[in-house]
């Protein structure tokens, strides 16, 4: 009798996690056409239609002004004279690598909105996204099951001067 009430106890509880398992369901989105949601993770990622997005880095790095960023934004002014100094010896200087994290919303149209660039250096920050606004070349936008959807997209930025 022991082993019978074991074996049911047994048996409820396999049959019982068994039939409560469920397959997994996908999040609902509200219309793919929602013009105020900015998604994150898209079945399919936007693209620019020049190269990807070595295509879009080569022709930012085309249309930035390198003469406004000021390298030396962030260092102590005595460190300034010492390197503008050995500059006019013509003596060698280390390398200055600048980064910053660039951030857009690709639209439903392919235009590019909210532009934002993040580092150290707001001289170089500033360049980046003038350079970014002076592209005209529309993206194809990001799509979720078929439909286009926003999407944020994120660039790092790096620029090394020597």
């Amino acid at each position: 009798m022991k082993f019978f009430k074991l074996s049911l106890l047994a048996a409820v509880l396999f049959f019982g996690v068994v039939c409560a398992q469920e397959t997994p369901k996908s999040l609902p989105v509200k219309s793919t056409e929602d013009k105020n949601i900015v998604l994150n993770y898209v079945d399919k990622e936007a693209v620019f239609p020049d190269g990807g997005v070595n295509g879009f880095r080569s022709l930012l790095a085309s249309k930035v002004n390198t003469n406004k960023i000021n390298e030396y934004e962030n260092l102590p002014k005595e460190e300034v004279k010492k390197i503008k100094k050995l500059i006019s010896q013509k003596k060698p200087i280390s390398k200055t690598t600048i980064s910053s994290v660039l951030t857009f919303i690709v639209e439903l149209d392919g235009t590019i909105s909210d532009i934002s660039a993040k580092g150290e250096n707001q001289s170089f920050n500033e360049e980046i996204e003038r350079a970014v606004k002076s592209i005209q070349t529309k993206w194809i936008p990001a799509e979720v099951k078929g439909g286009k959807v926003r999407s944020k997209y994120y660039v790092p930025v790096k620029i090394t001067i020597e």
